[in-house]
C-alpha cells in the first residue's frame, strides 16, 4: 500500500483529490461503456496487478478524505456514458484507458485523450474532463513568443505576426522594467537582476506594492492587444483555416478526438451533484460558422473568441516570476449558455 506524506495546507489536498477523481473517473467512465456494450467482463480483466492496486488505493483514501466525491462519482460517470453513447459506434470491440491510471502506456499520438473506444468503424478517442459547474476550465498553455508560430503555423504569415508580437514583448517589458526600477530608486542595467531581490521587492507581481503592480499588469494589458490584432488579421484572412488552428487550443489537438467535460455543482453544502455534460466533436467547430472574436476588454490581460457554443479564453500571464520576458499564454473553455 503506497504511504502518502502527511498533508499540511489545503492546496496539498486539493492536488491529491484531483489526481485519485481523474484517474477514478477514467476507469468508471470506461467501465460504463463496456457494461452498455456488453464487454464489461474483457474490460475489468484488462485492470490487473499494479493499476488496479492503484485505483483501490485511490478509492480508499478519498472514502476517508472526501466522502461526498466517492459518493457522487459513479453518477457522474454514468452521466457521461449515457451522453456518449449517441456519439459511438453500436458494435465495439474494446474499451482502454490510456491516461494517467494507465500507468505510462499513454501514446502520444492520440494527443488529450484518456480513453480509446475500438470498433470495425474506425477508433475513437475520448478526451474527459471533470470540473466545476460554471467554470473555465483550462486546455492549453504556451509560451507567447512561440504561439502564433505554432498553433497558426499553416498561415503564410504566421512567423511575420510572431516577430511583432516578439518584439512588443521585448520592448514593453524593458519599460516596465525601467519603470519600475525608477520607482524603486535603483539604477537600472537593461534586466532584472540580483539588487531587485535583495533591496526586499518580490518577483511576484501580487505580492508587490499595489503602484508597483499596476506597472507590472499593464504589460500584460498591452501584450494581449498585440495577441489580438494578429488573431483578428489571421482570421479575416481565412476563417475556416483560422477556426481549425483553434481546435488544438480548445483541446482537441486531434481532430478524431471527442472532448467530454462533465460539471458538478455544491448545493445545500452537498459536492460534486451532477451539472450537465458538454461534448465536443471538432467536426462541429471547423466550418468557422458563428465564429467570432469579441471587442477586447480595456484593463484585462485576456481575449475571447465565440465558436459554436463554446467560449475560448486566451490569456497573458507572467511564465511564473514578471522578472522574466518569457510571457505566458493559458487557454481554458467555457460552454455558452
Amino acid at each position: 500500500m503506497r504511504e502518502y506524506q502527511p498533508i499540511d495546507t489545503v492546496a496539498q489536498k486539493e492536488a491529491l483529490i484531483n489526481e485519485f477523481k481523474g484517474n477514478l473517473f477514467e476507469y468508471l467512465v470506461a467501465q460504463n461503456l463496456s457494461r452498455h456494450f456488453k464487454i464489461e467482463g474483457d474490460f475489468v480483466r484488462s485492470f490487473g496487478g499494479d493499476i488496479r492496486r492503484q485505483l483501490t488505493e485511490y478509492d480508499h483514501w478519498l472514502r476517508v478524505n472526501e466522502p461526498s466525491l466517492i459518493k457522487h462519482l459513479p453518477l457522474l460517470a454514468n452521466q457521461v456514458s449515457k451522453e456518449l453513447v449517441p456519439t459511438l459506434p453500436s458494435n465495439v470491440d474494446k474499451i482502454l484507458v490510456i491516461g494517467k491510471s494507465a500507468g505510462g502506456s499513454h501514446n502520444k499520438s492520440w494527443d488529450e485523450a484518456d480513453i480509446i473506444i475500438e470498433a470495425d468503424s474506425g477508433v475513437f478517442p475520448i478526451s474527459l474532463k471533470l470540473c466545476k459547474s460554471n467554470a473555465f476550465v483550462n486546455t492549453k498553455s504556451a509560451g507567447i513568443k512561440s504561439f502564433i508560430s505554432q498553433y497558426f503555423d499553416s498561415f503564410e504569415k504566421s512567423q511575420y505576426f510572431q516577430n511583432l508580437i516578439n518584439e512588443g514583448v521585448e520592448r514593453r517589458f524593458l519599460q516596465m522594467a525601467n519603470e519600475l526600477h525608477d520607482k524603486a530608486s535603483l539604477e537600472f542595467f537593461g534586466r532584472f537582476d540580483h539588487r531587485w531581490t535583495e533591496a526586499g521587492f518580490s518577483e511576484l507581481p501580487g505580492q508587490l506594492p499595489e503602484d508597483f503592480n499596476k506597472i507590472v499588469v499593464q504589460t500584460y494589458y498591452d501584450a494581449v492587444l498585440d495577441v489580438y490584432n494578429c488573431l483578428t488579421e489571421l482570421k479575416n484572412t481565412d476563417t475556416e483555416l483560422f477556426s481549425k488552428s483553434i481546435l488544438p487550443l480548445i483541446g482537441i489537438g486531434n481532430p478524431d478526438i471527442i472532448q467530454v467535460t462533465c460539471f458538478h455543482k455544491e448545493k445545500k453544502g452537498e459536492k460534486y451533484l451532477p451539472s450537465g455534460v458538454h461534448v465536443i466533436k471538432s467536426s462541429d467547430l471547423v466550418s468557422g460558422e458563428g465564429l467570432e472574436i469579441l471587442p477586447l476588454k480595456s484593463g484585462i490581460s485576456s481575449l475571447e473568441l465565440h465558436v459554436g457554443n463554446i467560449r475560448l479564453q486566451i490569456r497573458i500571464k507572467p511564465m511564473n516570476k514578471f522578472t522574466s520576458a518569457a510571457f505566458k499564454v493559458n487557454c481554458s473553455i467555457k460552454e455558452l449558455v
